[in-house]
C-alpha cells in the first residue's frame, strides 16, 4: 500500500491551525476581556457574561450591603459596634472586576483550560478585594476606645525662667493594632462568619523621643526680639497672631535653611487671613494678609541678634514704624521671601508669642555659639519728595487742594557687631534699604465758573398777596428813593448768584 506522508503532515497541520483558530476566537488564547465567563463569582454575585461596566454596577450594590453591616469589636469586657461605612470600608471594584474578566485567559494553555472547565462544572470564586480609610478608622477606634488606651506623649522642651531649656521626656501610649483589625475584619467578611472581631492592643510609640531631643544640643536662649502693634486693628493683629503661630515650636536642623514663606505659606484667606493695610506701590491700600511682615521683621532682627546668617533679605519700599529704619523685612509670597541659615552645629528652637499689642520671637539652641551682638542702622542719603500736580474737574479753576503730603525717602545702611567676652569678634555690613519717597500730590481745578445764573423756580400771582401789592391788591408805588428792577428778562422773577 502506498503511503502519502506529505498529505498526513498537511492534514495535521490544517487540523491544527483550525483548533487555534477557534481558540483565539473564543479569547482562549488572547487578552479577549469583553465579558466575564459564565459561573465566575466574587463575594456571591454572579458577574458571568458581565462586562466591566455591569459587574462594577453589581459589586457596587454588594459593597451598599456590605456598609450597612456592623461589626462587633470586644475587648476586656467591652463591646463596641462598628458600621463598617463610618470606617471607611470600601470595595476594589476595578480590581475584582479585572480579576474576574481574567478568569480562563491568563497563564498556560493548561491553566486557562483548567479554569474554563472549573467555571463551567463548579464555578469559580473570585475572592472581594475589601479596603478601609485607615485614617478614618483609626480615628474612630479612638473614640471608642478612649477610656482603654492613651495617647503617646512626644517629648517636648521646657523653658525655665532664666531661659535656659530642659527636656520633658516621651511618654509610650496604647492604641488599637490597625493592621490586625482591618485584617480580621476582612477574613470575617471574606468567609462569612458571624461580624465579631477580637481587638489587639498594642504599645504606641512617640514621634518625637527624649533621646531626639537631647541629641539637638539646644540648651539655652541666644536671642530674642520684640516688636509692638496697635491691637485695635483687629485684622491686622489677626494676621500677626497667624503668621507667628507658623514659627512656634519649630526646629530647624543644622546647616538648614529656613525660608519664611515655605514656612508660613500662601496668605489667602483660605489660609485663615483677612484683609488689612499693605503696601502697594508706595501706597498703604487694604490687602489680604496685612501684618505678616510685621512678623518676618521681628524674625529677622531675632536671627540678626543670634549670630545666624542671612540668606535674603529685602527692606519695604517705604520705612515702618515698628523698627529702626534699616532693619525690616518685607516678604511677598511666590516674590520676595526671607531666608537664613542655621549655621551652627546644633538644633534651633524658635518660640513665638503674641500678646496684647505685642509680638516676640524668640530664638533657642546651643550656647556655645551665644554672642554678644548689636546692630546699628543709619541713614546715608535722604531723598526730597517730588511735587506732583494733578487736575481735578470738581475742583474751581486755579483753586489747589492738597490731596497727600509727600514724605521724604531714604537710603540706609546697617551693620552688625559681633562682641565675644566683650571683644569684637566681627563686623559685618548687612543688606542695605531703599526706601521710596512718597509724591506730594496736588489737586488744581479745572471747573469753569459761570456768573450769576436765574435759578429755576415757578411764577406766583402777586394779586392778594400780603406785602406784595398796595391797598385793594393793586401794586403800590415804589417807595421813595427805589427804582423798580427791570424783570423783563429775568423769567421766573428770581435773580440767583453763586
Amino acid at each position: 500500500m502506498r503511503k502519502f506522508p506529505g498529505i498526513f503532515l498537511l492534514s495535521t497541520g490544517a487540523l491544527a491551525a483550525v483548533i487555534l483558530l477557534v481558540f483565539l476566537s473564543s479569547g482562549f488564547l488572547g487578552p479577549n476581556t469583553e465579558k466575564v465567563l459564565a459561573g465566575v463569582k466574587s463575594g456571591g454575585v454572579e458577574l458571568g457574561g458581565c462586562d466591566k461596566e455591569e459587574g462594577i454596577l453589581k459589586l457596587t450594590e454588594l459593597e451598599k450591603d456590605l456598609k450597612s453591616r456592623r461589626v462587633a469589636l470586644r475587648y476586656g469586657g467591652n463591646t463596641w459596634q462598628l458600621l463598617l461605612n463610618e470606617a471607611g470600608f470600601y470595595l476594589e471594584k476595578e480590581e475584582v472586576m479585572k480579576a474576574s474578566l481574567a478568569v480562563g485567559r491568563r497563564g498556560s494553555v493548561l491553566q486557562r483550560w483548567q479554569e474554563r472547565t472549573q467555571a463551567k462544572t463548579g464555578g469559580v470564586e473570585v475572592p472581594l478585594m475589601i479596603g478601609f480609610d485607615r485614617e478614618k478608622l483609626t480615628r474612630m477606634m479612638k473614640e471608642y476606645t478612649g477610656k482603654i488606651t492613651r495617647e503617646p506623649r512626644d517629648a517636648s522642651f521646657k523653658i525655665l525662667p532664666d531661659e535656659s531649656v530642659s527636656v520633658i521626656p516621651a511618654e509610650k501610649g496604647t492604641s488599637v493594632d490597625i493592621d490586625v483589625l482591618m485584617g480580621d475584619i476582612k477574613l470575617s467578611l471574606l468567609e462569612g462568619k458571624n461580624a465579631d472581631v477580637n481587638l489587639h492592643i498594642i504599645e504606641a510609640e512617640p514621634q518625637r523621643s527624649t533621646e531626639m531631643l537631647n541629641s539637638t544640643g539646644v540648651n539655652g536662649l541666644l536671642a530674642g526680639y520684640t516688636t509692638y502693634f496697635d491691637q485695635s486693628k483687629a485684622s491686622r493683629s489677626y494676621n500677626v497672631s497667624v503668621a507667628a503661630q507658623a514659627f512656634d515650636e519649630l526646629l530647624v536642623l543644622p546647616g538648614h535653611e529656613v525660608s519664611f514663606n515655605d514656612v508660613v505659606g500662601p496668605r489667602s484667606s483660605e489660609s485663615g487671613y483677612k484683609t488689612a493695610p499693605v503696601i502697594i506701590n508706595n501706597e498703604l491700600v487694604d490687602g489680604i494678609g496685612g501684618g505678616v511682615c510685621q512678623v518676618s521683621t521681628t524674625l529677622y532682627n531675632s536671627v540678626l541678634l543670634a549670630n545666624l546668617e542671612i540668606v535674603e533679605r529685602v527692606s519695604h519700599a517705604l520705612p515702618v514704624s515698628y523698627v529702626p529704619v534699616g532693619r525690616d523685612a518685607t516678604v511677598v509670597f511666590d516674590a520676595i521671601d526671607f531666608k537664613f541659615l542655621n549655621n551652627t552645629d546644633s538644633y534651633l528652637y524658635i518660640k513665638s508669642l503674641v500678646g496684647n499689642g505685642y509680638l516676640t520671637i524668640k530664638i533657642y539652641g546651643n550656647t556655645a555659639y551665644k554672642r554678644d551682638v548689636k546692630v546699628i542702622s543709619w541713614v546715608t542719603r535722604e531723598i526730597e519728595p517730588k511735587t506732583v500736580y494733578e487736575t481735578d474737574p470738581n475742583l474751581p479753576k486755579g483753586e489747589q487742594v492738597v490731596k497727600q503730603e509727600g514724605a521724604m525717602g531714604y537710603l540706609a545702611a546697617a551693620q552688625r557687631i559681633v562682641y565675644r567676652n566683650g571683644v569684637v569678634e566681627r563686623k559685618e555690613t548687612l543688606p542695605s534699604s531703599d526706601y521710596n519717597p512718597v509724591n506730594k500730590v496736588i489737586a488744581v481745578g479745572v471747573m469753569e465758573v459761570i456768573g450769576p445764573q436765574i435759578a429755576p423756580s415757578t411764577p406766583s400771582s402777586p394779586v392778594g398777596k400780603p406785602g406784595g401789592a398796595g391797598q385793594g391788591g393793586k401794586p403800590g408805588p415804589p417807595a421813595t428813593g427805589q427804582t423798580s428792577p427791570d424783570l423783563s428778562g429775568a423769567g421766573s422773577g428770581v435773580i440767583a448768584t453763586h
